[in-house]
Formats: structure tokens, C-alpha cells, sequence
């Protein structure tokens, strides 16, 4: 069923089949395996057509782990026209696959995260916070408008303002949602701005969710969750340097930064454990 779906959105999109990334059969999800330029202009082209909604979902680890155990969350992340690759576990463990479990896995293990602190497989990424700031340089080239929905406080509208002050054609509006909005109102306002693409930020599986009940009533072209990127680009939490970044550890920065997030990085260690011995 997983290689028959794959089928159809290598049709659907022009995907050549090299841009599939090839561990959707172990985690039962298949992945944009190009760069975020060709994503781009896949998104611009389908905008351009006006083929159908983009939905974009950002997977990492923690998203694999929770889709792993929840049938419906797995569900609403495979409804998605397009998953990228938002964390460099993936590509870890799509290398690391290659060998049988056992002591080659192990050591294959070890071999392919020495290439990433070097800065190795870093092209395959398509973090979505970098991926924000691509969106909105391509609206404000392309005409196109951004609204910027959820966040903590007005994280949101900051974004929007300082993204504006980059990209001085970005037509941007911005909105908190929930709860102070009622998902009806909002979705009213985000199709009356005729906005082209919108950001969620509800954090992982909440905005997912939300996207999936009110893609239907949506007027938008692409619509992708961003999680807490909005904090970054609101400039109201400090983004990992671009060394850490490049050495694929930015969710360690985030913990030292926030050492109450320690529960939800739990999902990175087991992973790894997960496929160092569990999968097939």
C-alpha cells in the first residue's frame, strides 16, 4: 500500500522517484528527498497551476516516535501532500538501515554520525524554520500573501513585522487562533486576506491536527506547521549558532537553553535505540 501511494504522488507532483527519500517502508511514511530548492519550485509551480492545497508537514524524530505509537496521528502526517526532512536523525538512520542489526548496524551507526558532526548530509534537511524565511522571499518576490497564525503571545505578528522589514514587498497578516479566536472566525479571516500561505503555529501533532480539520474550508495554496519557530523569528528565543546547526545538534542547544523541554527530547535516544535494534 506504502509503495502503491508512492506511486501516485510521484505522478501527482513530477516527483522523480531519486526525490523520494527511501525509508518510508520502515517508518511507514515516505519523504521529499530533494533540497529546499527544489521545493520551492515544486510549491511555486502547484501555485502557479492551482492544482490543489499544499500541505506540508515537517517530520523529525519526535514527529516518527509519536506517529509510531499513534495510528491516527501517523494517519493525519501521511495526509499530508508533502513530509520533508526537518531533522537529521532521519537521514541518520536511512544510512544506518543499509547494514543487518547487529554489530555492522552498530558500528555503521557510529561511522554515519562522525559524517554528521563533520557537517556531512546536511543538503538533505529541510528544517522549517529555514523554510519559513524561503516562503516568505518567494511571496514577496511572487506577489504572494503570508499569514502567520498561533504562537505564544504576539510572537506571531513579530515575525510577520520583522520578516516584512527583510522582505519589504511581504503582504503578511497575523493572528494568535486559539484560544482567543475560534477556529470558524479564523479560517474566515485567513481566506478573507486571501492569503497564499499559511504558517501554523500550534506546536507538533495540535497544528497538524488543526491543518487536517480545516483544510477543506481553507482558500489557501500551501499551509505548513512550524511549531515554535515563530519564537525565532520574533527574536524572543535565540536560534542555535550556525556551527551547532551545522553539526546537526541544535536540539541539544535547545535543551541546555530549556531544560524543561528534557521530556520531549527523550524521543531522540529512543529512536536511535529503535533503530539500532528494533528495526528490521
Amino acid at each position: 500500500m506504502m509503495k502503491n501511494r508512492r506511486k501516485v504522488e510521484d505522478a501527482r507532483y513530477g516527483v522523480s522517484d531519486k526525490l523520494i527519500l527511501k525509508i518510508g517502508d520502515k517508518f511507514k511514511m515516505d519523504y521529499f528527498g530533494s533540497g529546499v530548492e527544489e521545493l520551492l519550485k515544486l510549491i511555486k509551480k502547484q501555485n502557479c497551476e492551482k492544482y490543489k492545497k499544499n500541505w506540508i508537514v515537517t517530520v523529525n524524530t519526535e514527529f516518527v516516535m509519536e506517529a509510531m505509537k499513534n495510528s491516527s496521528f501517523m494517519e493525519t502526517v501521511n495526509g499530508a501532500e508533502i513530509r520533508v526532512i526537518d531533522g537529521i536523525g532521519l537521514v541518520w538512520a536511512r544510512e544506518v538501515l543499509k547494514s543487518k542489526r547487529g554489530i555492522r548496524r552498530w558500528v555503521n551507526g557510529f561511522k554515519v554520525g562522525f559524517e554528521i558532526l563533520q557537517g556531512g548530509f546536511r543538503e538533505e534537511l529541510i528544517q522549517g524554520a529555514d523554510l519559513i524565511e524561503e516562503l516568505c522571499e518567494m511571496a514577496s518576490k511572487e506577489g504572494m500573501k503570508v499569514y502567520f497564525l498561533g504562537g505564544w503571545g504576539t510572537s506571531a505578528e513579530k515575525s510577520g513585522k520583522n520578516l516584512a522589514k527583510k522582505y519589504k514587498k511581504l503582504q503578511y497578516k497575523a493572528c494568535i487562533g486559539r484560544p482567543e479566536y475560534g477556529d470558524k472566525e479564523v479560517v474566515g479571516d485567513i481566506n478573507k486576506f486571501g492569503t497564499d500561505i499559511l504558517l501554523v503555529a500550534y506546536g507538533m501533532k495540535k497544528q497538524e491536527e488543526w491543518i487536517r480539520d480545516n483544510l477543506k474550508d481553507l482558500k489557501v495554496k500551501t499551509v505548513m506547521g512550524v511549531g515554535r519557530s515563530f519564537d525565532y523569528y520574533s527574536k524572543e528565543l535565540k536560534r542555535a549558532p550556525q556551527w551547532v546547526r551545522k553539526m546537526g545538534l541544535e536540539w541539544l542547544y535547545s535543551l541546555v537553553k530549556e531544560p524543561k523541554r528534557w521530556k520531549r527530547q527523550l524521543a531522540l535516544p529512543r529512536f536511535v535505540w529503535m533503530v539500532l535494534t528494533k528495526v528490521a
